[in-house]
């Protein structure tokens, strides 16, 4: 599972092909989040985000 932000979705999907990865579970959220404060970064996650987020590293929902 990794996270990235909206402009680098399709850097992100590429990256996962290359490497054989290409079903790996993606969270993406609203680019930038790089040298923001963690309040501002927290504005921008909405609950789908968390619940993705959560999904992805409980592994819930597989299956």
């Amino acid at each position: 599972m990794t996270v990235g932000t909206s402009a680098f979705t399709d850097l992100l999907q590429l990256e996962a092909e290359q490497r054989g990865l290409a079903d790996l579970e993606r969270v993406i959220v609203p680019h930038p989040i790089g040298g923001l404060k963690p309040e501002t970064v927290q504005g921008k996650v909405d609950d789908a985000v968390v619940d993705q987020l959560l999904s992805a590293l409980t592994g819930e929902g597989e299956g």
